[in-house]
């Protein structure tokens, strides 16, 4: 890897370092350890490049997400700010998260409200929603605040040009 480039790897164990304790992601039933950290490996893989395309998606930012190499080089084809790697593990993070919402979701549809009852108390439910909505805002909110900085600086951008609001 040259300078000019980011590994996969250096994001992802950005990302790993956010859910360290959380067993799910790295726990597999009737895998050896090897298969297990493969699998975890390649979730990570998939949350960083779904993060990549969403920030693609953004208009006005000052670098292109989408030049990367998911293949053989496993990097982002730019160097990446720590601020930059922050929001992208902070993006994974959600679509993790988001992951567990479409669960709570098919198990809605699936059992009846006395069932959900025994199972996941509704409480439970409103909380894990309430904790899904505040990180997105969470994400949205940095997103933001990352579009409107200079990459290297981290200085506001100058949007607003006043001299069309002079009095005359």
């Amino acid at each position: 890897m040259n300078s000019g480039t980011t590994s996969f790897e250096k994001i992802c164990k950005r990302f790993y370092d956010r859910i360290e304790k959380d067993e799910n992601f790295f726990n597999y039933y009737n895998v050896s350890v090897s298969e297990a950290v493969s699998i975890a490996e390649q979730r990570a893989k998939n949350y960083l490049v779904e993060s990549l395309d969403e920030l693609s998606s953004i208009g006005d930012l000052e670098v292109d997400f989408s030049d990367y190499d998911d293949d053989i080089g496993e990097v982002v084809n730019f160097k990446l700010y720590p601020k930059e790697i922050k929001l992208i593990s902070e993006m994974m993070f959600l679509i993790y998260m988001k992951r567990d919402e479409a669960l709570l979701h098919a198990m809605e549809i699936n059992f009846t409200p006395s069932d959900l009852t025994v199972f996941s108390p509704a409480n439970e439910r409103t909380s894990y929603r309430n904790f899904i909505a505040d990180l997105t805002k969470s994400v949205e909110d940095n997103i933001d605040d990352y579009k409107n900085r200079d990459r290297k600086t981290g200085k506001l951008k100058q949007t607003i040009d006043y001299s069309q609001y002079s009095e005359e």
